[in-house]
C-alpha cells in the first residue's frame, strides 16, 4: 500500500476499537491546553472534565469507518505529550447529541488522548470532506 493511501479502512477500524478499549480500561489523557478544553467543554455543556470520558465512549459507538475525516496519511500531532503521533479525526451525525460532531484523538502506547471534541465545522458531501465556514 502506498503511504499516501493510509490509513486503510482496516487501520481506521482498529483505531476506533483501540479508542473504545482504552477508554474502557480508563487509559485516557488530555492532550490540548486547558484553555481549549474549557472552551470545548463549555460549548458541550460539560461541567466536570471527568464526564467527557463516558460521553466520548458513547460517541465512539456511533462512529463508522466512513466517518473518517482526517488526512491521508494522517497528520501528526504537535502537542508535547503526543508529539509526532498520528491524529485520527471523525465527523458524523451524532444521535446522542443531535448534531454533526467532530472528534479528534490519538492512540499512543494504548492510551486514548483527547485532542478535540466539538460541533463540526466540516460539511460532508458524499464521501468527500470539505471545510465550511458555516
Amino acid at each position: 500500500m502506498d503511504w499516501k493511501d493510509r490509513p486503510s479502512q482496516r487501520e481506521i477500524d482498529q483505531k476506533i476499537k483501540a479508542a473504545i478499549r482504552a477508554l474502557s480500561l480508563n487509559k485516557r489523557r488530555f492532550a490540548p491546553s486547558l484553555e481549549k478544553l474549557v472552551g470545548e467543554f463549555m460549548e458541550l455543556d460539560i461541567g466536570d472534565a471527568s464526564d467527557v470520558w463516558d460521553l466520548i465512549a458513547e460517541l465512539l459507538t456511533e462512529i463508522q469507518i466512513e466517518n473518517y475525516a482526517g488526512s491521508h496519511p494522517p497528520m501528526r500531532a504537535y502537542e508535547t505529550n503526543i508529539a509526532n503521533s498520528e491524529l485520527y479525526a471523525f465527523v458524523w451525525n451524532s444521535k446522542k447529541l443531535g448534531k454533526k460532531m467532530y472528534l479528534k484523538f490519538v492512540i499512543k502506547e494504548s492510551y486514548f488522548y483527547y485532542v478535540s471534541l466539538h460541533k463540526s465545522k466540516i460539511r460532508v458531501r458524499g464521501e468527500k470532506h470539505e471545510m465550511s465556514k458555516v
